[in-house]
């Protein structure tokens, strides 16, 4: 959540939120959520779903999905209180809609399950497992050829090559025999490389600027 609000929630609340939160699996979550329509993405049945992908999306828009959505805030009363407009508003909450429908139609993995599962595929190649971890947070290639010193294109190349590998060690082919453990990986980052880049990177906006965290670039 950003540093320029904080909502305040009772511990109790939070604790009965997910205590009961089942495990799912990953590809089973995945092939459920590509069912949800986006009328009812915010439906309360889907808080469970939703709250735990808050974290992966930009902090201002997870706070306005939760005052919106789940605190049944109008949009012109959180205008009010960010001291913005509506339509900044408006699109604000588009943009983190478009990322937690991304993230529910994608297997739920974790970091440490990728720095798990990844190097049984990449030993002897680990910058691509660290690619494909930055790719995974962020959808950026930008920021992890900055993260990792590389440039954009050779980030580029290897991610697009590590996905086809995936892909085949998935799937197998005339020499390898499937393997159904890399399945949700494979789809994971197949789901980045179809014209999803950028999903999760944080547009910067000047009405924001000096509002909890947004400045102008």
């Amino acid at each position: 959540m950003s540093t320029g609000f904080v909502i305040a929630v009772d511990p109790s609340q939070l604790a009965n939120r997910t205590s009961n939160i089942p495990w799912i699996d990953p590809m089973e979550a995945c092939e459920q959520a590509l069912e949800i329509e986006t009328d009812d993405l915010f439906d309360p049945s889907y808080e469970a779903q939703i709250v735990p992908l808050l974290p992966r999306i930009p902090a201002r828009e997870a706070d306005l999905i939760e005052m919106y959505f789940l605190q049944k805030k109008r949009q012109a009363d959180i205008a009010l209180i960010f001291g913005v407009t509506q339509a900044a508003i408006s699109y604000r909450l588009d943009r983190g809609i478009q990322r937690i429908k991304f993230l529910l139609s994608i297997p739920r993995v974790t970091e440490d399950d990728l720095r798990t599962v990844l190097p049984l595929v990449f030993s002897k190649s680990p910058i691509d497992v660290d690619i494909l971890v930055g790719m995974w947070a962020t959808t950026c290639q930008s920021e992890v050829a900055e993260k990792l010193g590389l440039t954009q294109g050779r980030v580029r190349h290897r991610f697009f090559r590590a996905v086809k590998t995936l892909e085949t060690k998935a799937k197998g082919d005339e020499t390898h025999e499937p393997d159904v453990r890399f399945e949700p990986y494979s789809k994971v980052f197949k789901a980045i490389a179809s014209k999803k880049f950028n999903i999760l990177r944080e547009v910067k906006l000047p009405q924001w600027a000096g509002r909890g965290g947004d400045e102008c670039i």
